[in-house]
Formats: C-alpha cells, sequence, structure tokens
C-alpha cells in the first residue's frame, strides 16, 4: 500500500472515504435518530435531556448539540467504540468500500481529524453568534433580504469572529463581516466568503490563498445521482439549500472558470439557473457550448422575471424554484432562442445570429447528431425558415472548415519543409508528411461499411475455444470462463476472492501446459503469493510455510515447492507494483510477444488505477473511475482474446453477510456489471451470523440429483442446510458459488457448494457424504446466545 502523508490523508477522506458515508453509519443508535429537514436529529450523548438536540447536516462528518454545544465527528465515533488510530483509517476504509491508506504515522492523522474538529466547533459558535449581540448587523441584513428566521437557522453562515480562526485557517478581512465556508466533498472548511454590509466594493472577499475560481460552492451536499443546479452567488446557494431545493451549487460569479467547467463536466447532466441580467445570459450560453460539446446535457431554467433563483424564492416561496427546475428547457434549445434577432434588427444582424445558430448546429452534427438535427428544427421555427434548407446549409458550412483545415495542414507542411530543407535535417521531412497524411485522413468520409462475409464469421466461431474450464466439476458443468473479456468474481471483505483466484491459477496451470499466466496484486506482495500458493499444495497454511522458510523445510513442503516450480516454469508472471489499466495492459503485451497468454488475474478490481482521461483531467467520481477501470479490463480481453478474471468488493452495508451477494451489491456496480461477461458472487458461511446455527439439526446429505443447483433467494432451503451441514461435518467451510450474471452460458441464479479449508486455501467441490465431524443436534428450547459485533469487525457472528 501506498505511504501518504497527512495532506493525502485529507484529500483520501474528503474525496473518497467521506462522500460514500452516511450519518446513519455512526449515529443510527442513539435516541429519538431520525430524518429531519437537510439532516438527521437525536438525543444528544452528552447530556440526558430526551428532546433531539443533536443535528447531523447532510454532506458533513459530524453532528453537534444546538443546546450543550457538544459535537463529534464520524472518527470520534469510532474511536469511541474502541478504535484508533490505523484501526479508525482501516475501518472507514471498509465502510466506504475504498482500498485503504497505509499511513505513517496514525497520531498526526489523529491530530488532523481533532484540528477539524475543533475549527467545526468554532464555526458553530459563529454561527450561533448571529443570535447576539455581536450578529446583530449581520441578522438584520439576512431579514432585510426577506430571510425568515427560520430559514436563517438552517443556513450554513456565520458572523466574522474579528479574531484568529483556529487550525491557521485564515479569514477575510474584518470589515466583511458576514461569512460562508468553502467546504470539500467531505464537508472539511477550506476557506471563507466573506460579504460586505456597508455598501463597500467588492462586495466579496475571500480568505487569502483561496481561489474561487477552482470551488463549486455547495458541492458537498450532492449525493450520488443528484443533478446539480448551477447559481451565481454564494450566499443564493445557501439560502436555496436551506429552503430544502437539493443539488444546488454556486460559481461565485456569472463565468465559469475551466476549473468549475470541468467539474460540471463530469456529471451527465446539469441545469443552469444563473442570473437573468446579460452577464449571467452570456455565462449560460459559454458553459451550455462547452458542456454539451463534452457529452453533458444541459438544461437552463426560466427564473419567471426574477433577476435571480434567491429573489423568485423570496417572492414566490421554494416550490415555484422547484416548478422552475423542474421545467428547465434543453440547454441548445435555449441557446437557439439566445440567438433570435431582436425586433427591427437589420439583415446582416439577423444574418449574424443565423450564422451563430448554424455554427453550433454543425459542430454537434459530427458527436451529437440527434441534438443538432433539435438546433435545426429550433431554428426553423425561431428564424422562420424550412429546416430542409438550414440543414444544406450546415453541410456546406462543414464542408467550408473541412476545406480551411486542409489548406492549413498543407500550410503547415510546406512551412515545416522549408525550415527542415534550411536546417538541412532531410530525414525529417518523412516525419513531416506522414504527420500531415494522418491529419489529412482525419478529413476524409469514413468508407461506405462492407456486408458481413459470412464464411469469415463462420471460420471465427469454429475456431472459438471451449472456455476455460473450473477445477470444480459441479460449477464447470454450469459456466465456463470464456476468453474475449472480462469474468467477475465478486464478494465481501475475508470471504474469499483471493484464495478463489489462487485455486483456479494452479488448477489452469496443471490443466493448460501452453499458456502463460498474469497475475496482478493490489494487496500483497509477489513473494506472499508464491508462499501462499506453496501452503495449497503442500496442504498446510501459510504461517508455516513461512516458518519453514526461515527454519528449513518439511518433506511436504519440498514436494510442494518442486511441483509449484514444475508447473510454473516460466508461464507465471506476478506483479504487485501500484499500476494503472494502461500499465497493466503494456504488461500482458510484453509478455505475449514472448508467448501465448492463456489468463490475466486481477485481485482486485478497485484497486486498479484508472486510465488515463485523453485531456489529462481527473475523473469526477470515483464511480467514473471504477468504471473506467471495468472498460478497460474488459477491452484488454476482448482485443487480446484472453480471459481477464478480476476480483472486485462488494458493498459492506450488511455487517452480518447473512445474504448472498447480487449485482446491486457491487460498489460502482453499473460498471463492473456493465462490462463484465460473467459475475460470480462467493458467499462464505463463517462470515454470516447464524449460518452454523440454521443447519443445526439438519442431517448432512446430499439432495438426490447431486450438490446443488437452486435459485437464488432459496437460501434457507433445506439443500442450503443441508449443504452447511454437509460442510461442518468434514470441518470445513462452505463457500458458495452464486452465478449472478453469464452472458454466454446461461444459469443465472443458481449456486453451487463448495468446501472451503480457511488455513491451507484449499478449495474442493463438496462431497456426498457426512465426514467424520457430524454436528451435534441442539434441543430446540435451547438458549442461544447472539454476540453482535458492530463497527469493530467484519460482520456479525453468532455463537452457541
Amino acid at each position: 500500500m501506498e505511504v501518504v502523508g497527512v495532506d493525502e490523508l485529507t484529500r483520501w477522506l474528503d474525496e473518497e472515504v467521506y462522500p460514500r458515508l452516511s450519518h446513519e453509519q455512526f449515529f443510527s443508535h442513539l435516541a429519538r435518530f431520525k430524518r429531519s429537514g437537510r439532516g438527521y436529529v437525536a438525543c444528544c450523548p452528552a447530556h440526558s435531556d430526551q428532546h433531539p438536540s443533536f443535528y447531523m447536516p447532510d454532506g458533513r462528518p459530524y453532528g453537534f448539540c444546538y443546546a450543550c454545544g457538544h459535537l463529534v465527528t464520524w472518527w470520534q465515533a469510532l474511536e469511541q467504540n474502541g478504535l484508533s488510530g490505523w484501526q479508525v483509517i482501516e475501518e472507514l476504509a471498509r465502510m466506504a468500500g475504498v482500498p485503504p491508506l497505509a499511513f505513517g504515522d496514525p497520531e498526526k492523522a489523529r491530530q488532523a481529524a481533532e484540528e477539524a474538529r475543533q475549527v467545526e466547533e468554532w464555526w458553530q459558535k459563529c454561527r450561533a453568534a448571529l443570535w447576539g449581540p455581536e450578529g446583530a448587523d449581520v441578522l438584520e441584513y439576512l431579514r432585510g433580504r426577506g430571510y425568515g428566521d427560520d430559514l436563517i437557522r438552517e443556513m450554513d453562515v456565520g458572523v466574522h469572529p474579528g479574531c484568529a480562526a483556529p487550525g491557521g485557517l485564515k479569514l477575510p478581512p474584518q470589515e466583511y463581516r458576514l461569512l460562508i465556508p468553502a467546504r470539500t466533498r467531505g464537508g472539511k472548511i477550506l476557506g471563507f466568503a466573506g460579504r460586505r454590509l456597508d455598501g463597500g466594493e467588492p462586495k466579496y472577499q475571500y480568505s487569502p490563498g483561496f481561489s474561487r475560481s477552482t470551488f463549486l460552492w455547495g458541492l458537498y451536499r450532492l449525493r450520488r445521482g443528484q443533478v446539480p443546479v448551477v447559481v451565481e452567488g454564494v450566499l443564493d446557494a445557501e439560502s436555496l439549500a436551506a429552503a430544502g431545493i437539493e443539488g444546488v451549487v454556486a460559481l461565485g460569479g456569472a463565468r465559469a472558470s475551466g476549473e468549475q467547467t470541468k467539474t460540471l463536466a463530469g456529471f451527465p447532466r446539469v441545469i443552469l439557473a444563473l442570473d437573468g441580467d446579460a452577464a449571467g445570459r452570456a455565462g449560460t450560453m459559454d458553459l451550455v457550448r462547452v458542456l454539451i460539446s463534452g457529452g453533458t446535457k444541459t438544461y437552463v431554467a426560466d427564473l419567471r422575471g426574477a433577476k435571480d433563483p434567491d429573489e423568485l424564492l423570496r417572492q414566490s416561496g421554494p416550490d415555484a424554484v422547484r416548478e422552475a427546475i423542474r421545467q428547465a428547457t434543453s440547454g441548445h434549445k435555449w441557446l437557439v432562442r439566445q440567438l433570435a434577432p431582436v425586433p427591427g434588427a437589420t439583415d446582416q444582424e439577423r444574418d449574424a445570429a443565423l450564422e451563430k445558430a448554424l455554427d453550433f448546429a454543425e459542430a454537434l452534427s459530427a458527436r451529437y447528431p440527434l441534438e443538432a438535427r433539435e438546433v435545426l428544427d429550433e431554428a426553423s421555427s425561431t428564424f422562420g425558415l424550412p429546416a430542409p434548407v438550414l440543414a444544406e446549409a450546415v453541410e456546406r458550412l462543414a464542408a467550408k472548415k473541412k476545406e480551411r483545415r486542409r489548406e492549413e495542414i498543407l500550410a503547415e507542411v510546406a512551412k515545416k519543409v522549408q525550415e527542415a530543407l534550411k536546417e538541412g535535417k532531410h530525414d525529417r521531412i518523412f516525419v513531416v508528411a506522414d504527420e500531415a497524411r494522418s491529419k489529412l485522413a482525419e478529413l476524409e468520409e469514413p468508407p461506405p461499411p462492407e456486408p458481413a462475409d459470412v464464411s469469415a464469421l463462420e471460420g471465427y466461431l469454429a475456431a472459438f475455444p471451449a472456455g476455460l474450464r473450473f477445477p470444480w466439476p459441479t460449477l464447470d458443468a454450469l459456466v465456463r470462463v470464456d476468453p474475449g473479456g472480462l469474468t467477475t468474481v465478486a464478494a465481501g471483505t475475508s470471504h474469499g476472492k483471493s484464495t478463489f483466484l489462487y485455486a483456479l491459477l494452479l488448477a489452469w496451470l496443471a490443466a493448460y501446459p501452453d499458456g502463460a499466466i498474469v497475475f496482478w496484486t493490489g494487496e500483497i506482495a509477489a513473494p506472499l503469493i508464491w508462499a501462499r500458493l506453496v501452503g495449497v499444495l503442500a496442504g498446510v497454511g501459510m504461517k508455516e510455510v513461512m516458518r519453514q522458510y526461515r527454519e528449513g523445510f518439511a518433506p511436504e513442503v519440498v514436494k510442494a515447492r518442486q511441483e509449484l516450480v514444475r508447473l510454473c516454469g516460466e508461464r507465471l508472471f506476478i506483479f504487485d507494483d501500484p499500476v494503472g489499466t494502461d500499465e497493466l495492459r503494456a504488461k500482458v503485451w510484453a509478455v505475449m510477444k514472448r508467448q501465448q497468454v492463456l489468463a490475466v488475474f486481477v485481485d482486485y478490481l478497485q484497486m486498479l488505477l484508472p486510465p488515463e482521461k485523453p485531456d489529462g483531467s481527473r475523473y469526477a467520481t470515483r464511480e467514473q473511475e471504477v468504471t473506467a477501470i471495468a472498460k478497460a479490463l474488459h477491452e484488454l480481453g476482448r482485443d487480446l482474446n484472453i480471459a481477464v478474471i478480476a476480483a472486485a468488493q462488494i458493498n459492506r452495508g450488511n455487517f452480518q453477510y447473512s445474504q448472498r451477494p447480487r449485482l446491486t451489491d457491487l460498489r460502482e456496480s453499473g460498471g463492473i456489471e456493465q462490462y463484465s461477461q460473467m459475475v460470480l458472487g462467493l458467499w462464505n458461511s463463517s462470515m454470516a451470523a447464524g449460518a452454523k446455527v440454521a443447519a443445526e439439526g439438519v442431517a448432512p446429505a446430499a439432495p438426490a440429483e447431486g450438490w446443488y443447483w437452486t435459485p437464488q433467494g432459496s437460501e434457507n432451503s433445506l439443500d442450503a442446510q443441508a449443504a452447511l451441514a454437509m460442510a461442518a461435518s468434514w470441518g470445513g467451510v462452505l463457500l458458495e458459488v452464486n452465478i449472478l450474471k453469464s452472458r454466454w452460458r446461461g444459469n443465472v441464479g443458481k449456486a453451487v457448494p463448495l468446501i472451503l479449508d480457511g488455513l491451507t486455501g484449499r478449495i474442493n467441490t463438496l462431497p456426498d457424504t457426512p465426514g467424520p465431524m457430524l454436528p451435534t443436534t441442539s434441543s430446540s428450547t435451547e438458549e442461544k446466545k447472539v454476540v453482535s459485533i458492530r463497527k469493530k469487525g467484519a460482520g456479525n457472528g453468532a455463537q452457541d
């Protein structure tokens, strides 16, 4: 794991961890915990008042008490459960479903979390000061804008204290009395916007060193899947959010910066509600053009005569704002309407407006033909010209642009050739010619598609491999691992994902002697994987293998080492360096230059780095990263016609792991499921609370038709309980393989039980006859003691 410092840990918490967590995971045990407004309320854990005064706002990793001022962060909530340092970091990662970061000094991490808590506690005092003598002028200003007291209490605003803030946090000058905090995605305060109340200019001033152009105000409030509603004013965003309008973010001005635009471009849809003045319309037009060209659907809200959304809120209430957002017009249609000539416009002004509309349609036509057609339809209505005539004009415009680009390329070539001749670099001329040929080829129309070659298609099918076989007959009878795509093995923590991959690795090394295997791991070092494989073959635990490497080998380990060397030869390539999908592809390709590759193993998918984006920008969300990783692995298998098998982590919301995994349990399941041709879900009975109890009193007998293909949802059937009892009779653990998706071979929803020896890592077919360790039958009246482990372990367990 990567060793990071305090700044990197803070970024990891704010961007990767906290946005994926919720107050229910930390405070749901508090008395009278319930949803209220833009957060949750409960009884305060610090005093005995039975009224719910402890408030937990959405998007912020803490709760605080209005009555006594007691503030508890998520970090502190875990410390109060007995965790500290490393354990808190690992538990937060586990709860969020992201890889944990190694950290050189956990004490510094705790100090950083405590510093953030102190800043938040200080800020709550600044908010409370609104209602005291020192905040009278600020409160008068807010009321003068038309805000009611209930709305002001919900707004995240406060009074400038006139003194330094804790934690080195810098404040605007003191004359900027009204403060509005800038928060990271995880809710941490970075700086402030200050509002001047005396009529002086500029009206707003920001914390020294804080850049407004790199920040979107209110972004921390957005929940996954919400559509951003973009406004101009920072105070507007606070008032709208306080009124219950969801998804509001602010630019802090009429024009979006490059960084702000990049952030918005990471969302599939964006609603623009900028001010209705000339500057706001110009900023909206710029955003519509840029966002649509990048693939983001835009909509523009009609403010119904109000100068900004805040005024619409004060005049007509929050329902009017919601209705304006709901009825927002498609951005490309709105843009054409804005280009319409005003009454009395000259012919030149009319032609200039029409040219802009046609130029916009032409820019969309190559990538977004549907939107381009809607632009032409809107322009036809706006300018009173037939749509076919406008379409012909767009085609002529595209041809003219293409010819102009061709001339530019040829002129550039001539200039570079002259420079090469002048410098005597004649070999450079060939390079310039190749570059020009490539650029000119991009301008040419693609050749018309050819009909399918039936003989080629049937020849491909005849040569298509039968698929890599599983070493367990009951599973192999249902599915196989086909080359040319991604197979995902999904499970919770400690359910056996890696062990399953190791078993497949050894089986395929033995069954397919001609192909190489590439194994990438983001969890443990390559030598430890080798030791684990030795232990599987020898039938001993990894700890014992490591001891023998230090002190001398027993005969069975010597034999296992020799067997592993014979199986691997020069066919096993293990990589444990932190790489992205691009680097992994390069490694696989380097192996393929020497020999055929049978399969690529990835342990596990969420720990790979995503591929680089063409423009070099960062992915907007973790979901986009994981989707890009899954797509890249799918393309790796498809392009090289090899099998790619990746382990994937499922959500950890169910602490008991009592239910079998489902496709919807996959973290970022949309991307992983979409690009996987097969998904297998593992369920380990040793990790499920109550699994042992469920098997008591059931005979360990195999069904007449053999082990055992039951539709998912029948986990409590007699067959399932008999499988648990059978595994227990052999002293093993039931490892159930659920077929969640199978694109080519069907059998979705069926489950196959295997038996796992957790110590040695061996996985075998579940026997048909009971073993020597028959489970005892408990009296139905015997009282069973259930021990619940909350937030400290990987799951809940049950003991008799």
